[in-house]
């Protein structure tokens, strides 16, 4: 009797988790949209600035961690909060030039990278199926990048950048949450993005005249600052520990499905055939590379 009341609370805690796994899912899908169209009325530095800003100010409530804070975990949250600064930086600029939904995919390439980084940092072999994603993803991107629409390469370039710069973040970021205070890591990486994105607004002398929007930019702000960052962070987090990471992995392939619909209903983006072709091959690249875990977990 109490295995089966211990089994019906995993059940459910499980259910939930996936839940809020899709939950999260939806939420960064969301994002690419709507930073492209907030950045093309504000500075893209001053965006990231307040957007983390806000992100931070929604982990009040966890400030108490700082009684654990050392000279270790300033020194993890600073690398990869700067990895995560930088690729942030790249994909807001590639956004100008291309859509939402072709961010969403091209970003998700980071999963197939991932494999080669640990390759190249542990000395793990690689799967026959990482070979099969690589020219997968390639071909994808070559669909994406003839789609023939001016400026649009430059665009998905920059975004190709930022994938690099996420699946290191991804390898570094695994191997930190595991040895130190998450909640704590996490407050100190925003701290690190919203102070490097302030210095950099200031540097490049960006106008401030856009603080004085109406009530909805700030709504909007505080949507991208507290549901698709601290919300999300949260619920990645609490999930994490009912689910395997190769299931979590997989509900994550939703992200960019979700940019490309968000994209469409808020933008009204259209991707073309190639497009279409592009994104469902960069798809099935990642499903490729994260269903390879499942069956040679390392």
């Amino acid at each position: 009797m109490t295995n089966t009341k211990i089994d019906n609370f995993h059940s459910r805690r499980n259910i939930i988790a996936i839940f809020l796994l899709i939950i999260t899912t939806v939420l960064w899908g969301t994002s690419f949209i709507i930073t492209k169209n907030i950045t093309e009325n504000i500075p893209i530095f001053l965006y990231l600035g307040l957007r983390f800003l806000i992100a931070f100010l929604g982990f009040i409530p966890f400030f108490p961690h700082f009684k654990n804070l050392n000279k270790k975990i300033i020194i993890m949250g600073l690398i990869t909060g700067t990895l995560y600064f930088f690729g942030m930086v790249f994909q807001t600029y590639g956004l100008q030039s291309t859509t939402a939904g072709k961010t969403g995919f091209i970003t998700g390439l980071s999963t197939v990278i991932v494999p080669f980084i640990a390759w190249l940092g542990y000395k793990k072999p690689l799967n026959i199926r990482i070979w099969i994603a690589v020219m997968l993803s390639l071909i994808g991107m070559a669909f994406l990048l003839l789609e023939g629409e001016s400026g649009f390469i430059i665009g998905d370039l920059l975004v190709l950048v930022c994938a690099f710069i996420f699946a290191f973040y991804i390898v570094l970021n695994d191997k930190y949450v595991r040895i130190t205070d998450v909640y704590l890591y996490s407050i100190i990486q925003i701290c690190v993005i919203t102070l490097f994105s302030f210095v950099c607004s200031l540097l490049l002398g960006e106008s401030y005249n856009s603080l004085s929007n109406p009530p909805t930019f700030w709504f909007v702000m505080i949507y991208m600052g507290i549901a698709v960052m601290t919300v999300t962070v949260l619920f990645q987090n609490w999930s994490q520990q009912y689910q395997e990471p190769t299931q979590t992995a997989i509900i994550f392939t939703l992200e960019p499905v979700f940019a490309v619909l968000f994209g469409f209903l808020i933008g009204s983006e259209i991707l073309t055939l190639f497009g279409w072709l592009g994104c469902g091959l960069i798809l099935i690249a990642i499903l490729t590379t994260v269903l390879k875990n499942t069956n040679n977990k390392e």
